[in-house]
């Protein structure tokens, strides 16, 4: 026991006087140099930057054998924004010690301590990380010379412990910092794969990274090479696979990116996504380009809540917002969360990254999604059935973003209506919304127009229609647009109004403008009109106003003034086989009443009487009007309507 005690003893002893004997010896080596100038003058050669150590120079143990730097300053390009490219309080050279012994410093790894590293971009693109080591027989070449290597300077490693990183682009003023930067990197020359790893915090989140360059010194000369990057967080996991296209770290290729809420990962990266409801779960995969502080998706395929489509599009920054740009296609798209205020469904972003990866069979999963969201109930703009609301409806949501896009969709609900596909232009600036409709499927028809949402000011939203639809189906169409499914047959409507407010019933009273519908070859339910204008009394009684009575027309139009909600028409025309009934009348939206006056006309003869419909909406009341009464107390005020839509033009 006790000779093992010895031998344990001697061998430790003798381990720690080799440890404390190769201390001394590269201390005595150290002291023999002039470390100062040789670490100056070695950090020159590889950099072509001028360096200044303020601080002491001395022998590093840890986290590297060699020498240790104190207050470390590498220099800033010409004209650059900050005083220095690189600060360090402390760094830590580790270096070959054979070449000490003949006076040289022959670096392989550094270690900077505490850093500020102030990485910039000038107004013409030039960077001010592209380091170019100086010539063996001359000063540093100008940028655009192939760099060659300094013969004392083969770095293997460098790392950066608890480092601050900032990025300035002055061709758009935009920036970023990080902090706490631990990362090192592995590499066997500018021209060699280069591996770095590590973390970096920004704004409180914690970002894991992956980087492999296949030849750095190419990369920081503007040069292709490829470039791996993998991105690990809380908000955002990303691969990114492609390569350089210049030194100011513009990249291309293919990325596949999710993250559990889009409006959070915004705001992270500085350009919020302010008002409305959604924009959480989302996904892309697709040909990324990143450049000037822009990127750019080509034929990628992205999911964002519950909605998914593919496009090519450009997703950049405009005055601290996020700006949108380029064609998007929709697979399907219900806007009624978005309008009502409502969180919209959402689809975890695994499912919508693969949905993304493979748009194909995200589109028909996408066709089965939107049929049975088509069943659910929805509010409409005009109920017939009922009062319109007072409660405020929240625009917010055109203040999340700014955008210039064509869109195509597949399927689209607004509200109860369904559009079957359509193709539009949208610009969207800071809540100002303007499309303009090219095509339009819906109810068996077409539409096209323009339309406008100006939400610009909170205390008023403006709304502005220009609409045109031909050969709808009329009964599916005014069943979900007001709740009225009287009328059946192939309808034309067209719609020119404008409106403000905050809530519905404020929409209503202030709607202004002119609309014409026309109807043909179709059926009135609930009346049967040829039975009212020939037995006026029946009517009265109301045998021939019931569910089951219908009239066969030929034809049906008329055109409408519009002023404060109430519609005014002296053009009604409403004909039958046997009947031709002019009409005159006022439709009053806000206050839900009907003041109609119709006179048939029959050119096989007969007696027909003229009447009236009147009374609130779905309590209307016939009677005959031989005497005109209805018409006198009728037709001046269609006449002030028409008036006061034409001067409020």
């Amino acid at each position: 026991m006790k000779s093992w005690m010895r031998w344990v003893l001697l061998i430790g002893g003798g381990l720690v006087a080799a440890v404390f004997i190769g201390a001394g010896v590269l201390t005595w080596l150290v002291l023999r140099l002039d470390v100062r100038a040789e670490v100056e003058r070695a950090v020159e050669a590889g950099t072509g930057r001028d360096v200044t150590i303020a601080g002491d120079v001395g022998v590093s143990y840890w986290p590297v054998l060699g020498l240790r730097a104190h207050d470390v300053t590498l220099s800033n390009v010409e004209g650059g924004r900050a005083p220095s490219f690189i600060a360090a309080d402390e760094i830590d050279i580790g270096v070959e010690i054979r070449p000490l012994f003949d006076r040289q410093v022959v670096v392989r790894r550094l270690v900077l301590q505490h850093p500020q590293i102030a990485l910039e971009v000038d107004a013409e693109g030039k960077t001010n990380w592209t380091l170019t080591p100086v010539r063996a027989d001359g000063p540093a070449p100008p940028p655009s010379t192939t760099p060659t290597q300094a013969s004392r300077t083969t770095l293997r490693e460098v790392r950066v412990m608890n480092g601050e990183v900032s990025y300035f682009d002055a061709r758009n003023g935009s920036g970023w910092v990080v902090g706490d930067v631990d990362v090192s990197t592995a590499f066997d020359g500018m021209n060699e794969p280069m591996r770095l790893a590590g973390s970096v915090l920004y704004a409180d989140q914690r970002v894991e990274l992956e980087v492999e360059v296949e030849r750095p010194g190419a990369a920081m000369r503007g040069e292709l090479t490829p470039v791996t990057l993998k991105i690990e967080s809380e908000l955002l996991t990303a691969e990114f696979q492609g390569q350089t296209i210049s030194g100011a770290g513009e990249i291309v290729g293919t990325v596949r990116a999710d993250g559990p809420s889009l409006r959070r990962l915004a705001a992270w990266m500085g350009t919020p996504i302010r008002g409305g409801v959604g924009f959480e779960s989302f996904a892309v995969s697709g040909r990324l380009q990143i450049s000037d502080g822009a990127y750019s998706f080509s034929n990628a395929g992205f999911g964002l809540d519950s909605v998914r489509g593919r496009g090519d599009f450009v997703l950049s920054e405009r005055a601290g917002r996020p700006y949108l740009s380029g064609r998007l296609e929709l697979f399907d798209f219900d806007l009624n969360p978005y309008l009502s205020g409502e969180a919209p469904q959402q689809t975890p972003s695994a499912e919508l990254a693969a949905a993304a990866a493979a748009p194909d069979t995200a589109q028909r999963d996408a066709a089965a999604e939107i049929a049975a969201v088509a069943q659910e109930p929805a509010a409409r703009a005009i109920d017939v059935r009922e009062a319109p609301s007072a409660t405020p409806i929240d625009f917010s949501g055109l203040k999340a973003f700014d955008a210039d896009i064509e869109l195509v969709t597949a399927v689209v609900l607004v509200q109860r209506m369904r559009i079957d596909s359509s193709r539009l232009n949208l610009v969207l600036n800071e809540g100002y919304l303007a499309a303009t409709m090219h095509n339009m499927a819906l109810y068996g028809g077409s539409g096209r127009g323009r339309f406008e949402i100006d939400a610009r000011d909170a205390n008023s939203t403006r709304i502005v229609q220009d609409m045109a639809f031909n050969g709808l189906d009329a009964r599916r169409f005014l069943t979900d647009a007001i709740n009225f499914s009287n009328i059946e047959g192939r309808a034309e409507v067209s719609l020119n109004v404008r409106t403000q407010g905050r809530t519905q019933s404020e929409f209503l009273a202030a709607l202004n403008g002119r609309t014409h519908i026309e109807v043909v070859s179709g059926t009135l339910h609930g009346v049967d009109l040829g039975g009212v204008s020939t037995t006026i009394r029946n009517a009265l009684r109301g045998e021939l106003i019931a569910p089951e009575a219908r009239t066969e027309f030929l034809g049906f139009s008329s055109t409408f003034a519009i002023y404060n909600g109430v519609l005014a028409t002296d053009d009604l025309s409403f004909n039958t086989a046997d009947l031709r009934i002019p009409g005159i009348g006022l439709i009053d939206v806000p206050n839900r009443r009907l003041d109609m006056r119709l006179a048939p006309r029959s050119p096989r003869g007969g007696v027909v009487v003229p009447f009236s419909v009147r009374g609130p909406w779905g309590r209307f009341e016939y009677a005959s009007d031989i005497r005109d009464t209805a018409q006198r107390e009728i037709l001046p005020r269609v006449r002030a309507v028409e008036a006061a839509q034409r001067s409020g033009n």
